[in-house]
């Protein structure tokens, strides 16, 4: 009786442990990335603006990531629209370079998407107001995605 209770314990533990190690028991990154995603950003400018860079550092298996079901609300009291550039870069001792121009309307709303970008690049988004200097209200939402 002691060893059939023994056993079955001992195979229990292995079931456990081998559901565990295998990564059913615990989600890995990659599982995790579809639920830390919708990422915002908000203000306003005259002229232009930077954003800060956003790191896209995802496991090694990762080749490219973009920016998917990208959104731009915008209000101010001229019409028009203002540029805003997707810029990568490698590292920070490199150059930034435009990936995509969006031409967002400045009273409403626009989407948008982005171009593949490399694993390990970083992005920001950098807003343009060529025309009339009259201040911009803005909120942005997006979605890194790893393809």
């Amino acid at each position: 009786m002691k060893k059939v209770l023994l056993s079955t314990v001992m195979v229990a533990a292995l079931l456990v442990g081998g559901f565990s190690a295998i990564g059913l028991a615990t989600p890995t990154k990659t599982e995790a990335a579809g639920f830390e995603v919708m990422l915002h950003r908000s203000g306003y400018f005259s002229n232009y603006v930077a954003s800060q860079a956003y790191s896209g550092k995802y496991d090694s298996r990762v080749k490219t990531y973009s920016l998917t079901h990208g959104s731009i609300s915008s209000s101010s009291s001229v019409k028009g629209t203002y540029k805003v550039y997707i810029q990568t870069r490698k590292n920070s001792k490199s150059s930034w370079k435009t990936v995509k121009t969006i031409n967002a309307t400045k009273n409403g709303k626009t989407t948008f998407t982005s171009p593949k970008i490399t694993n390990g690049y970083s992005y920001r988004f950098y807003s343009v107001n060529a025309g009339t200097k009259k201040k911009v209200n803005f909120s942005m939402s997006w979605v890194p995605w790893a393809n």
